[in-house]
């Protein structure tokens, strides 16, 4: 695997008046493909950055990038607009959704002309990044495909906390720390170790308080998620945040295709479960089958 980070100016696509830059590393297979490169966007969930498919902290097993990558598949991983190593602006009252989406969308367009060969793309988002692939999708369609890991636009089950108690307790502004031990319950199967665990909460990140709200927001993606047109995979871990799985893929009406997986033995960070490598490997198959 080959990885370059890369800082890339969305400032006029974000209009907010002040230089503006996303974060992104894109990790590229060791033997090049000929021919057509599938190249794989993802967005991390909240608290979260980009090393969410490459964690530095834990052996090569937990990688993403280097599963998808092995497998002749790029990976281009971007640290959401004010998270991570993204510009942060202020005050954070001037972001929203739609600002992030559009900073996003003009990051991927600009590694896509970088790359200058053809490419078949898929997006993905996990948790609260599932929520940013489906407002991207829907109003900058690049995407072959789109997976959907561990968002729900089912009403929201949040481990050992809900929405109403996070939601009264959200600030109403700024760059906020996520809650991290009510949530263990939901993010981490039992059979994860305690060492990971810890690693992970230590390279967490703050999260806009907007991208808080919107998405403890009952239905804010439905009208966004209703049209995407191309087809559309949503996976849900054993233990995740959606009370009925099964009508999670009915949101997505004008996609041509809708598949839902659930992942066994696992709780809602897919990439720490001990059931990893399956989830990958049915999420390659999805791919394969959807080209």
């Amino acid at each position: 695997m080959k990885s370059t980070d890369m800082m890339l100016d969305v400032t006029s696509a974000a209009g907010l008046d002040e230089p503006t830059r996303i974060a992104a590393t894109l990790h590229l297979p060791g033997d090049m493909p000929t021919g057509q490169l599938h190249l794989i966007f993802a967005i991390h969930g909240g608290g979260y950055r980009r090393l969410y498919w490459h964690p530095p902290f834990a052996d090569e097993s937990y990688s993403f990038a280097h599963w998808f990558t092995d497998r002749g598949k790029a990976l281009l991983a971007i640290d959401m607009l004010g998270m991570g190593d993204s510009s942060t602006p202020e005050p954070e009252q001037r972001l929203s959704t739609e600002i992030i989406a559009a900073a996003h969308a003009d990051a991927l367009a600009q590694v896509v002309a970088m790359l200058d060969r053809p490419l078949s793309i898929t997006g993905i988002g996990h948790s609260m990044g599932g929520m940013m692939i489906i407002t991207q999708a829907a109003a900058f369609p690049a995407f072959e495909r789109v997976a959907v890991l561990g968002w729900a636009n089912e009403p929201m089950t949040l481990g050992d906390t809900d929405v109403a108690t996070l939601t009264a307790g959200l600030a109403p502004g700024g760059y906020l720390a996520t809650p991290r031990e009510p949530m263990r319950a939901l993010f981490y199967a039992p059979d994860v170790p305690a060492s990971l665990i810890a690693a992970d909460e230590a390279h967490g990140s703050t999260t806009p308080a907007c991208l808080g709200r919107a998405a403890l927001t009952p239905g804010i993606v439905h009208a966004a998620a209703a049209k995407i047109a191309v087809p559309v995979l949503v996976v849900q871990s054993e233990v995740d945040t959606s009370p009925s799985p099964e009508r999670e893929p009915g949101y997505f009406s004008a996609s041509p295709e809708t598949e839902l997986q659930i992942l066994a033995d696992a709780a809602h960070c897919q990439n720490f479960a001990g059931t990893r490598h399956l989830h990958w490997a049915a999420l390659d198959a999805w791919i394969d089958r959807n080209r």
